[in-house]
């Protein structure tokens, strides 16, 4: 590979729908990374925002959604880690179903894996999913290219035409790249992309047929558990191969310049390496440490293991079945605080519908996995940011800004002339899940039956409104 050359840029595709000409009057506009918390007005015109302040004026032919007063207005949503199961499995979600989740839980983008059938593991099968999200999808839809092809772990997928035809980054997910040599070589091979590697990390030969996480519980209710070291173990020996790679790039880098070779234009760094789902304590531990010597990982956290433990599998719903499993209160506290202090970067929800023949089944014979995408945002609102445990802005921060500077995206932000994606939120209307108030087609939620404060009542991409809910409505 010649790494001197760049691919084209990601690409992120949902359909063309006019722009609306619209004000929405006496908000909360609301966007940490831009530094934007005040009462007023936001006027969206032609695909963007046009303006945003106080007392507005009404230009002739814009409409009034006097009815969203009070709530608050959000950049919008970003997910870097959903399974939208296009192609093969839309039987459990599909591009439209998918992004009309998305929608209705305030995200204007999402970043769908490639564990599908057939894998995305080439450039024109990514480049296939994404003509598919211009024509289908609501919000914008980015495509992650595999690593290994097949998933299988052996050799290298096609990455530079993964990433020529657009794809976000690459993953694995839903499998671990366990072979040390071969994620050294993706390393090698993603310089040059702009492209971060997105891993899954599981010892599979300590999970073995295990269902849930390892400790009292488990032993409590006879179900063979899954250790903590089967997730910290992972990342730790993946944490020493990038500390070789970057070592490896510092010795090329300084190599050209003894030599007297012109680096500029050249990308000489290691890509970011981000780390999916962490869930247990000690993977905070070892990923403060890689941050503390330089290395260029980051880490994501899940709604779930933010909001529940090992001790509600005792009822032994299947929809709390997910991998990784629940872990611990001393580790979900752990995870907390990292998310808290931005230790852990953002916050992703791993949305994994499935079928109710997958689902409705003993809890041991039940697929891994919960749908996140309408929940994630009230869920946490009501869990961590009502409790305190953390601040509505650093909720914001992880869900919206942060997973887009990890994937190398452009933000949203609640500025004059920013293109119009955001989310309208009431923070104070209650509201139950249950599968009457799902948009997408799989049902199996972790917070079914839960009563959540909080709740997404408009979505707009592109200025035009994806999705709108009035208050009350299921």
């Amino acid at each position: 590979m010649d790494p001197t050359h760049s691919p084209t840029g990601p690409r992120l595709a949902c359909r063309d729908l006019p722009s609306g000409r619209f004000l929405l009057s006496d908000v909360h506009l609301f966007d940490p990374w831009q530094g934007l918390d005040i009462k007023g007005d936001l006027l969206v015109a032609d695909g963007v925002i046009r303006a945003l302040g106080t007392s507005l004026d009404v230009p002739e032919g814009a409409e009034v959604l006097g009815d969203l007063a009070g709530c608050w207005v959000f950049p919008g949503l970003v997910d870097p880690h959903v399974h939208l199961r296009t192609p093969g499995y839309e039987y459990k979600e599909d591009l439209a179903s998918g992004s009309l989740a998305a929608a209705a839980g305030g995200y204007t983008a999402v970043v769908a894996m490639a564990n599908t059938d057939p894998v995305v593991d080439v450039g024109p099968l990514a480049a296939w999913v994404l003509e598919q999200a211009a024509r289908d999808g609501l919000v914008r839809i980015g495509q992650v290219g595999a690593v290994s092809r097949g998933l299988k772990g052996e050799e290298l997928a096609e990455m530079r035409g993964l990433a020529e035809a657009g794809a976000v980054a690459f993953a694995d997910d839903g499998q671990p790249v366990e072979d040390a040599d071969l994620l050294l070589h993706a390393l090698r091979y993603a310089r040059g992309t702009g492209r971060p590697l997105l891993l899954h990390l599981e010892d599979r030969s300590l999970a073995l047929d295990g269902v849930m996480h390892e400790g009292r519980w488990s032993a409590r209710l006879g179900l063979r558990g899954i250790a903590s070291t089967c997730e910290a173990g992972p990342l730790a020996r993946d944490l020493e191969v990038i500390k070789y790679a970057v070592a490896e790039e510092a010795r090329i880098a300084a190599g050209r310049q003894d030599a007297g070779v012109e680096e500029q234009g050249r990308a000489v760094d290691v890509p970011l390496v981000h780390f999916q789902h962490l869930s247990c304590a000690e993977s905070v531990r070892l990923l403060g440490g890689a941050k503390e010597q330089g290395l260029p990982v980051t880490g994501e956290v899940t709604p779930h293991h933010l909001l529940l433990t090992d001790e509600q599998v005792n009822r032994f719903d299947s929809n709390l079945k997910v991998n990784p499993p629940l872990r611990s209160e001393d580790d979900r506290q752990a995870l907390i605080a990292a998310l808290a202090d931005g230790s852990i970067d953002c916050v992703a929800g791993d949305h994994a519908p499935h079928a109710p023949h997958e689902k409705e089944v003993p809890f041991e014979e039940a697929l891994c996995g919960t749908t996140s995408l309408e929940t994630s945002l009230a869920a946490l609102h009501t869990g961590l940011v009502l409790p305190k445990h953390i601040t509505l802005a650093r909720l914001v921060e992880a869900m919206s800004g942060a997973p887009s500077k990890i994937l190398g995206l452009t933000a949203p932000a609640l500025r004059a002339g920013a293109p119009a994606d955001f989310c309208v939120f009431d923070p104070e209307e209650t509201w139950q899940v249950t599968p009457a108030t799902l948009r997408g087609k799989s049902r199996n939620c972790a917070f079914l039956g839960e009563t959540l404060t909080g709740r997404v009542r408009m979505t707009v991409v592109d200025g035009a409104p994806r999705f709108l809910r009035a208050r009350g409505e299921a």
